[in-house]
């Protein structure tokens, strides 16, 4: 920066100027107060920027964490809802089906206190057909069952080494013939009568 002229007359005092920074600067090398200072600030404002991106980049996962947590916990929330109306479901089915079983219980208790006041039955009376071929399928059907127990009882006879082989297939083939023999009068007395077969 260049300097003022001096006044022209040689009676006046000349009027000293402070020197400019910049010259200073250059002549002594060193750093004013005034650059310090700036660059004091400058490393504050930095520093401070560096931590604000900081709390703002810690508070923004924090956030999303929080909104995680919260839609897990609403996830959560509904899924134990369902639950809920689900069981109150069932609790109603199950009040309902306990009522239906008291009731029949208590039909059961009244049957058998009425049967204990009557005389023995016979058990092959119990059960009675309404027609003459519809008693000859149920009595081949249970000589059939009684001929499959007993087929039964003489394998686990000779696994037991009760009976010997030759007496065992003598008894299983006697006993194949004549359920053979039923379940052709079975087929036949089904057709007979339009049942399926």
């Amino acid at each position: 920066m260049p300097m003022p002229p001096y006044p022209p007359t040689s009676t006046t005092t000349p009027v000293a100027y402070p020197p400019s920074t910049t010259s200073q600067q250059q002549s002594t090398g060193t750093i004013s107060e005034e650059h310090i200072h700036a660059s004091l600030l400058s490393a504050v404002e930095d520093k401070m920027k560096k931590r604000l991106r900081e709390v703002l980049s810690q508070a923004q996962a924090e956030m999303e964490v929080l909104k995680k947590t919260h839609d897990d916990l609403n996830t959560g929330k509904n899924k134990l809802d369902s639950i809920l109306v689900s069981l109150q479901g069932e609790q109603t089915a199950m009040e309902k089906n306990l009522a239906i079983m008291k009731e029949k219980n208590q039909e059961m208790k009244d049957l058998i206190s009425k049967l204990e006041g009557e005389e023995a039955m016979d058990l092959d009376e119990a059960v009675v057909t309404t027609a003459p071929l519809y008693k000859q399928l149920l009595n081949a059907h249970a000589q059939e069952n009684a001929t499959e127990d007993a087929i039964y009882y003489l394998g686990e006879a000779l696994r037991k080494e009760v009976i010997d082989l030759d007496i065992f297939l003598k008894h299983v083939r006697e006993l194949s013939r004549s359920q053979f023999m039923l379940k052709a009068l079975m087929q036949k007395t089904r057709q007979k009568a339009g049942l399926p077969y």
